[in-house]
């Protein structure tokens, strides 16, 4: 490491990010700024006010932003920020990344506030710190006035209240407050729990949990742990800390978006837990949005969890990272810094290797519930007490185990890359946030500039022409909207009449396999991407396929079934392929629509647009193959019948006749003639093709509806958003020229005064943009020589 190199640019990095603090405290008071926060946007869908770009507050937002990473810079700390919904799997994550449970697993949202784990080589046992307790305490003595004036019964009317929640309650009731220190995991688990009931309690209760007196990074939680996988390395020049945040909507809480925001911006590089087996929910969509708005300053980084999940129709590990880097995330993110993983075998695979290495043998399974974790996926559910004893066996299963959770590629290229270069992350995060920074204050200087060389009839017109901008903005939105609709209801139908398309076409296909007991091998080929020759696998000429025994009913069913799944999976492969260039033929439309709707006004307004940070453009979720799944099993259940057949039999005859024939051994006379009931399995045929049929029609019938939903939700979101987004753009723009005017209308040595002091202003600016600029060629020069 070149030590000698980092302290030099990390000097700099600190004069100039002092320097931009500096500025920004110049622009908080000359009277160019905002001077109040008011609302001049509208509103978001959260309901939040949207500030100037260098209103008072946001003044504030961004100061606080580079004293954040002024204090990374000076202790050397990389913060690597995680994100993920409550069940992706985050907590797994974080405890397969750290190498140990320190987070708690609860089939719950757990992170009610961003926690920081910082590796603290030697710390074996977790310790958490929690100093800025003050805020915590002053809510619980709130909630202990509202719960003596609320009973018990109407509490669990809008609360669950389980052994968590009751000790909850009773400490609260009986004034024990948060301690500021916890040592071990239990503890730890008991704190975090604590604090994440604290959030449904107070919701419940209707009290404001005081989320916003935790936005500052160094007033949340700390945990300070050896990463295992970190143990023995060489100390690095700096600190990795990972930041534990909390998902956006997260307990019920949809605020907790724009503090996901901040606390991203905070962070030197992201990490993205996604589910494999939602990567189009909704929850799933929110996590990408809103780690995109970081593209630009940050690393990212995703692990895509659940990967052991994946059957034979998912996508595979380069399939998985070409949807996220190409179409989820857009081009932010390059496909090697996507991982599939699974995150518990991974920790679990680790921890036992941790205990193993340590000690010799695993803790007692009933004592520690992750042994029997591990067991059940290393060993089988099968396994007995003794294969405990087997070191070697046990050494074996976890080295397979780790091998199969493919978490060792993002832990040697994440996790010990960010550990050996943590001073340089935080460099490199500094001089973005600066460049970020720089670009948005000249451009809004700029403007400013522009402002006071235009006379103040001129920016009388120029209000006026924008306000009729708007109005027309407005009335456009309508004519858009019913083009949009024209649009969608077309995309609609031509996804019904697909559909009935294709449901037609699988039910021919069905039809002909029960016609002639085979699959085509041109099915075949389309859906398992090779040719295979497969035999007939019943007789077509009988209605009903008749055994002896049971077992023998279902080879013959599950043969069948395999072969209907050909023909499902065939229809499936071709689906998707069309359905997703419908969805991307109707975005396009859409964007179409916005363009020829706003050119007139956008011609006009173009620079002042750009200035505001609006961009022309509308997303639509494209139609993944997740969303189409067939998953026949369920036709085919209960469809073996047992029935008794009558059975004619021979027996010898009773009496003499009987006996003299048996002594002569006679195979012609002395016999005689009975009946049986014997049990026969039964398949018909006609009934496996009606159901599979009937699942067919009732899956196709509830896609088309959820589908259409998708659609009718998303155009009708996305197209509000768009114009609310170019409304509050057009806003920014007039209030700006109106404080420009504002400015005009004073006396000349006024203005005289303000433009020497903005002119000053955006010397500053292009200076430190251009020492930052520098400063980032040479940190990647440092960068890449360190990675030689």
């Amino acid at each position: 490491m070149h030590t000698q190199a980092i302290f030099e640019l990390s000097q700099e990095a600190e004069r100039l990010l002092q320097l931009a603090l500096q500025n920004l405290n110049t622009l908080k008071t000359v009277s160019f700024t905002t001077q109040h926060d008011v609302n001049y946007f509208g509103q978001f869908q959260t309901g939040g006010a949207v500030p100037a770009k260098f209103s008072p507050r946001s003044i504030l937002a961004q100061q606080a932003m580079l004293q954040n990473e002024l204090r990374k810079i000076t202790q050397h700390e990389m913060v690597l920020a995680i994100v993920g919904t409550v069940k992706a799997g985050k907590s797994t994550t974080i405890n397969a990344i750290i190498g140990t449970e320190v987070l708690p697993n609860r089939n719950r949202p757990m992170t009610a506030l961003p926690t920081l784990i910082r590796h603290t080589p030697g710390q074996r046992e977790p310790v958490l710190h929690f100093p800025y307790v003050q805020p915590i305490e002053q809510l619980m003595n709130t909630l202990q006035i509202r719960l003596q004036q609320t009973d018990r019964e109407t509490l669990s009317k809008h609360l669950e209240i389980d052994r968590d929640m009751a000790g909850l309650l009773t400490r609260i009731s009986q004034g024990e407050s948060f301690a500021k220190h916890y040592l071990g995991a239990q503890p730890i688990f008991h704190c975090l729990k604590s604090l994440n009931d604290l959030v449904r309690l107070s919701k419940a209760l209707d009290v404001a949990f005081p989320f916003k007196a935790y936005a500052a990074i160094e007033h949340v939680p700390v945990i300070e742990v050896e990463f295992v996988h970190l143990a023995g390395m060489d100390e690095a020049y700096g600190q990795l800390t990972l930041l534990d945040t909390p998902g956006p909507n997260e307990a019920g809480q949809p605020h907790l978006q724009k503090m996901l925001q901040e606390q991203l911006s905070q962070a030197s590089a992201v990490l993205a837990v996604l589910d494999y087996t939602q990567l189009k929910s909704v929850s799933d969509e929110d996590v990408r949005k809103a780690i995109l708005g970081t593209a630009s300053s940050v690393p990212l980084y995703a692990l895509v969890n659940k990967f052991d999940q994946k059957d034979r129709n998912g996508d595979d590990a380069e399939q998985v990272k070409a949807l996220i880097s190409g179409t989820l995330m857009k081009g932010t993110i390059e496909p090697h810094h996507v991982f599939p993983v699974s995150s518990m075998w991974g920790y679990l695979a680790n921890r036992a290797r941790h205990e193993l290495a340590l000690h010799g043998k695993l803790p007692d399974p009933n004592e520690q519930r992750w042994v029997q974790d591990f067991a059940d996926i290393a060993l089988g559910r099968r396994w007995q007490s003794e294969d405990l004893a087997d070191v070697g066996a046990l050494r074996q299963a976890a080295e397979l185990l780790w091998e199969d959770s493919q978490f060792a590629e993002p832990i040697q290229t994440v996790l010990h890359a960010a550990h050996a270069n943590a001073s340089m992350y935080a460099l490199r995060s500094a001089c973005q946030k600066l460049l970020n920074y720089t670009q948005g204050a000249e451009d809004y200087l700029n403007f400013r500039c522009q402002g006071l060389r235009i006379a103040s009839q001129q920016l009388q017109h120029n209000i006026a022409a924008l306000e009729d901008d708007m109005s027309l903005a407005a009335s456009s939105q309508k004519a858009a909207n019913v083009v949009s609709q024209s649009n969608m209801k077309l995309a609609v139908e031509a996804m019904s009449d697909f559909i009935r398309r294709y449901e037609q076409q699988i039910n021919d296909n069905i039809q002909d396999y029960f016609q002639h007991g085979k699959v085509p091998e041109k099915l075949t080929r389309q859906a398992l991407s090779f040719g295979t020759q497969r035999g007939h696998d019943f007789d077509a000429r009988y209605e009903t396929l008749s055994f002896d025994d049971e077992e023998s009913a279902q080879i013959a069913l599950h043969r069948i079934r395999a072969s209907c799944e050909i023909i499902l999976t065939a229809a499936q492969e071709k689906m998707t392929e069309e359905l997703t260039h419908l969805f991307s033929y109707l975005e396009v439309e859409l964007a179409d629509t916005l363009r020829n709707t706003l050119k007139p006004i956008e011609a006009r307004v173009a620079q002042g647009l750009a200035q505001a940070g609006f961009r022309t453009n509308i997303s639509l979720p494209v139609f993944h193959v997740g969303l189409l799944n067939f998953n026949a099993n369920q036709a085919f259940n209960e469809l073996i019948e047992e029935q008794d057949i009558p059975v004619s039999q021979l027996r010898r005859q009773a009496g003499m006749r009987g006996t003299v024939a048996r002594w002569l051994n006679s195979e012609d006379w002395g016999w005689e003639g009975y009946t049986v009931m014997q049990s026969r399995y039964v398949i018909s045929l006609a009934d496996v093709q009606h159901k599979l049929c009937q699942h067919v029609s009732d899956f196709l019938l509830q896609l088309n509806q959820n589908m259409a939903t998708q659609i009718e939700m998303s155009v009708t979101e996305g197209m509000a958003a768009f114009f609310a987004d170019f409304s509050h753009a057009l806003e920014a723009i007039r209030l700006n020229l109106q404080q420009s005017l504002n400015v005009r209308q004073q006396n000349e040595d006024a203005v005289a005064a303000l433009r020497q002091q903005l002119q000053q202003c955006v010397r500053i600016t292009r200076y430190i943009h251009e020492d930052s600029r520098l400063l980032r060629d040479d940190i990647q020069t440092l960068f890449t020589v360190e990675q030689q």
